[in-house]
Parts: C-alpha cells; structure tokens; sequence
C-alpha cells in the first residue's frame, strides 16, 4: 500500500500529513505564526496593557488639548436658524 500522503510536518510534536507540498508549506507558515504566551518576556504584556488608556485618562487628555472647546456651538443649527430666518 503506498502512503497518500507522503510529505510530513517536521515540526516538533506534529507529525501531521499532506497529500502536496503545497498543503505541507500552508500547514508549516501556520506553526511560525502561531504564538504562544511563553514567548512574551516578562513584564511585557503589562507594559502593553498600561498604555491603553482608561476612558477617564482618555477624557483628561481630551480636555487638556482642548478637544472639546469647539463643541459650544453646532454649525448645522446655526446654518438651519439662518435658513429658516
């Protein structure tokens, strides 16, 4: 009997088979982009998790750039007074 699928992943651990190479190089791009949380260095993934800012930061940060000084006045309904006028 001869093997349908003769080209194996060389991976540690997988031993999977396909019929193609083509099949085979899918499958062996699948295992380089797979990561696992082992490969993150310590201390990273809170350094990361820190420079998301909360709403109220988010908020502060608005108001101290003056974000939100030009929303005194909305320019549409000055544009509907004028138009109904």
């Amino acid at each position: 009997m001869t093997d349908d699928k003769p080209f194996e992943c060389t991976n540690p651990g997988c031993g999977m088979k396909f019929t193609n190479e083509d099949h085979l190089a899918v499958h062996k791009a699948k295992h380089q982009l797979s990561l696992t949380i082992d490969d993150i260095r310590p201390g990273l993934l809170s350094f990361v998790a820190d420079q998301t800012p909360t709403p109220s930061k988010f908020l502060k940060n608005c108001e101290d750039v003056g974000l939100f000084q030009d929303f005194g006045k909305n320019p549409f309904e000055e544009a509907f007074k004028r138009a109904t006028e």
